[in-house]
């Protein structure tokens, strides 16, 4: 170097370093020397001496020349010390100014906080500034507008983050078709990268090699925007061993490949953030709208970008201060082809590298260009997965394929794009704004044919695998919607028969009843006599599960008459075993008994086990109410041997319970918690809301005589809340009359009487005389407590007539006991004995502990 040159940098030096990812102090430590020495030579200061230059030679194993070295000891002007080299002026060393892109986006005052994120980008911030580890590399995935860019340009200006990298920021929106040596070239420039130099570099190569000689040792943040193709990605990776480096991507592929562990999952918002969004935007309306703006909010599926943009539409139309627009905005919100073409205008140096210039950020836009990616296999294949309804809701591979027709390629192809979602090993799920879109596409009736056929076979295969018809429900309802809409009657009838049992166990009603409805019609236009025939039977075991006993009798008679002029002996005896189960409700035993027998009979004819298994049952139930408990012991444990032989848990879980119920009234209470255990492990197996509701109760009523109150009350307000849920009148009424013998026991008797009225309320609303002749005797023992004779002896007298009127010596017992004891107090004892005594001699042969109370107040009463 001449007197008066600029030093002139040795690059060749410096990428040899470089290429072995070495810092300038590690490979001052290597040839034993010190980094400032290793600086000046690569800047070009000095030059090493001869001792130095065969140290590096022999370290890299390189020629002087491939080192940029010359063959003389050193520079002219300079001094040799110990074999180093020094300028005879030492110079102390400049560092160069920090880098701050210009094209990293700054315009953000007029977009929301960022909400719902802290937790993402504290762990970002973490990964990135992790001191001693190797370079930091964190990839961004997720859909189109979910925030991906919002979340980096955060990042970019966070002060920790500027502070940690304090030689700068460089940011690169990439998009679809970049101009990667473009970008690399305004990196060059923002570098300090000479003109002449830059001249000479003619590949994306040649750029890569000279940006990462020129980033050097310093300390920077590469943020790579909306990359496509992980080769553009990769062009950019151009930072020394302290840069870290953070990408954006639609593409889970291209994140996996560039970060691999440092890939983050950037999902949509919480339905509370989303919210949150948009009370920043429109606190009023959040406030004076909130229903609906929930609504709105679940319509974008939490998207953040649909959120923004929904949020500065609504501020535009309340700005005016006129509800009209206001209510027109929201109601024009509703339809998800207005919601798509929500736009905002760009700033022209933050536009999207992906939209044509000028073209208005909108959700339909930023989706477009991920659709434009797609083949036409691909293309197809989202169009007719938009017929499955959205996340939360997950569909099958298996389904998947049977409705879109096509091989499992396309779906991959939609998986890499960032359009399809996993959710689970052979499961899948749309965001409802990428199911919007597709449905944007004129529709194909075929693919709803095939969804409509897939499901309802699926329905018939897995009828009694209530977990399988869980797992596919919302699909199944979309299934018989569609068979409805496109007039599909003959799959319409039968989806509907083999979904309707799971919709009852569940529950269920309304809907099933709307289904009936349609599958009512439907059979009726095909004159199949069956099919209306089957839903006559199951409308009537709705109205029977709700308590509507008159009108689900009805119902079963109407269904009958069909099955009989068809002669379908299945239905036959299916409808007769329900018509017992109604007798026996309102206490019509020995008519109960009539219809179960001739039940029985047909299911034996045909085999049907499992009905022949609900039979033994049912008449087991019968003949306790008539107080024939040796048969219906017997009854219980033929019927239980079966259907554990069969696994009908259904039908197991009553057994058990009304086994734990004959233990619990001999006293066995240690048998009676056995057997309802049993019961609700059953139940819940199955997951049968009515069983296990009456499984609660019946444990309450265990607790409450072991005078554990606490447990009892737990128990009668689980079974209470299932009941409420599912609409089970009977049970609501049953466990309500649970909670009024438990509040009097603790002497509460204003809490009582409520629980005991709201009881016999639902009673006479069911027309379960048996149910309304318990709750009167109930009611009757609280008054007697309080000494209100009057009132005890109406409920009382009622429920002698209906114990009468049904049959029921328990009823019966009870109402003679209570009046027994109000003509002692009245002072009439030989009235009173007589009572007692019809009472005790009918509560022995029913084998009931309540015999044993009536025997010792008959022994107080002859010591009176």
């Amino acid at each position: 170097m001449k007197e008066g040159d600029r030093p002139v940098p040795n690059g060749q030096l410096k990428r040899a370093r470089i290429e072995r990812c070495l810092s300038q102090g590690q490979l001052a430590g290597q040839i034993g020397t010190t980094s400032y020495n290793v600086s000046r030579w690569e800047r070009g200061v000095t030059a090493p001496g001869p001792h130095f230059r065969q140290e590096l030679c022999t370290f890299f194993e390189k020629k002087p020349q491939e080192l940029g070295l010359s063959t003389h000891a050193s520079q002219p002007g300079a001094e040799s010390i110990s074999g180093q080299v020094y300028p005879a002026v030492p110079q102390a060393p400049v560092s160069p100014a920090p880098v701050y892109d210009p094209a990293l986006p700054t315009s953000w005052s007029a977009t929301p906080r960022l909400v719902g994120r802290d937790l993402l980008l504290a762990g970002m911030k973490q990964r990135l500034c992790e001191e001693g580890a190797s370079t930091a590399l964190v990839a961004l995935n997720g859909l189109p507008g979910v925030g991906k860019t919002s979340l980096a340009v955060e990042l970019a200006h966070d002060p920790v983050i500027k502070a940690y990298f304090h030689d700068g920021i460089l940011w690169a929106g990439l998009g679809r078709d970049p101009n990667v040596d473009g970008l690399l070239g305004r990196w060059g420039k923002l570098l300090g990268l000479a003109p002449a130099e830059a001249a000479q570099l003619t590949s994306t190569e040649e750029w890569s090699t000279a940006l990462r000689l020129a980033i050097g040792a310093r300390r920077m943040l590469l943020i790579i925007d909306d990359a496509w193709h992980i080769k553009h990605a990769l062009d950019f990776k151009v930072g020394g061993l302290d840069c870290a480096y953070l990408l954006t991507t639609r593409f889970p592929e291209v994140a996996l490949q560039f970060a691999g562990t440092g890939t983050v999952v950037v999902h949509e918002l919480s339905e509370d953030d989303g919210i949150a969004l948009l009370a920043q935007l429109v606190p009023q309306v959040v406030a004076e709208e909130p229903e609906e703006v929930r609504a709105l909010v679940r319509s974008v599926g939490a998207l953040p970008l649909a959120l923004t943009l929904t949020g500065k539409y609504l501020q535009m139309q309340a700005y005016s201060g006129q509800p009209r627009r206001l209510r027109a905005a929201l109601k024009r919100l509703r339809r998800a082809d207005e919601r798509l073409r929500l736009a905002q205008p760009q700033p022209l140096v933050e536009a999207s590298p992906n939209l044509a210039r000028g073209t208005p950020l909108s959700l339909q836009a930023i989706i477009g260009v991920s659709e434009q990616y797609l083949n036409e296999q691909a293309r197809s294949a989202l169009w007719a997965l938009s017929v499955f309804p959205p996340k939360p809701n997950t569909f099958s591979e298996e389904a998947a394929l049977a409705v879109s027709h096509l091989p499992e390629e396309a779906l991959d192809t939609l998986t890499d794009a960032g359009l399809l979602e996993g959710s689970s090993p052979d499961r899948y799920q749309t965001h409802q704004t990428i199911s919007d879109y597709a449905r944007l596409h004129p529709s194909d009736p075929t693919v709803q044919e095939r969804l409509v056929a897939f499901f309802v076979a699926y329905m018939e295969t897995y009828q009694h695998d209530y977990d399988a018809l869980d797992l596919e429900a919302d699909n199944l309802f979309t299934a018989l919607q569609l068979a409805f809409e496109r007039e599909m009657l003959e799959e319409l009838v039968r989806g509907v028969h083999a979904l309707t049992p799971f919709l009852q166990a569940r529950g269920l009603y309304v809907s099933a009843e709307l289904h009936l409805a349609r599958a009512q019609q439907a059979a009726t236009a095909l004159h199949n006599q069956q099919g209306l025939a089957l839903t006559w039977l199951h409308l009537g075991y709705c109205a029977q599960c709700q308590g509507n006993l008159a009108r689900a009798e009805q119902l079963y008679r109407e269904g009958l008459e069909v099955a009989r002029y068809i002669d379908d002996r299945e239905l036959m005896s299916i409808l007769q075993t329900h018509r017992g189960e109604v007798a026996t409700n309102r206490g019509e035993y020995i008519q109960a008994r009539e219809y179960l027998l001739e039940g029985l009979e047909l299911a034996r004819q045909i085999g049907d086990q499992q009905r022949i298994c609900v039979l033994l049952k049912n008449l087991g139930e019968a003949a306790d109410h008539l107080g024939e408990h040796t048969r219906g012991e017997a009854l219980y444990q033929e019927a239980l041997k079966l259907a554990r032989t069969i696994g009908d848990w259904e039908t197991a879980s009553a057994l058990l319970q009304n086994l734990g119920v004959k233990a619990e009234w001999g006293g066995n209470y240690a048998a009676a918690d056995s057997y309802y255990q049993e019961g609700l492990a059953y139940a819940n197996k199955i997951g049968h809301r009515s069983r296990i509701s009456a499984l609660f109760m019946n444990m309450g009523v265990l607790a409450m005589k072991r005078d554990d109150f606490t447990e009892a009350e737990a128990l009668y307000q689980r079974s209470l809340d299932i009941a409420r849920t599912i609409g089970q009148r009977l049970r609501m009424s049953s466990v309500l009359q649970n909670l009024g013998i438990l509040e009097g026991a603790r002497e509460r008797y204003e809490l009582a009487d409520r629980y005991m009225q709201e009881s016999l309320d639902l009673a006479y609303g069911t027309d379960s005389r048996w149910y309304v002749g318990e709750t009167l005797c109930e009611l009757a023992k609280l008054h007697l407590k309080r000494q209100k004779f009057a009132e005890a002896s109406a409920a009382l007298n009622e429920t002698l007539a209906t114990g009468r009127a049904i049959s029921s010596p328990y009823l019966i017992a009870q109402a003679l006991f209570g009046l027994a004891r109000i003509q002692a107090a009245q002072g009439n004892y030989h009235e009173a004995r007589a009572q007692a005594q019809e009472s005790q001699a009918l509560f022995e042969s029913l084998g009931l502990e309540e015999r044993n109370e009536v025997a010792r107040w008959l022994d107080a009463l002859s010591g009176t």
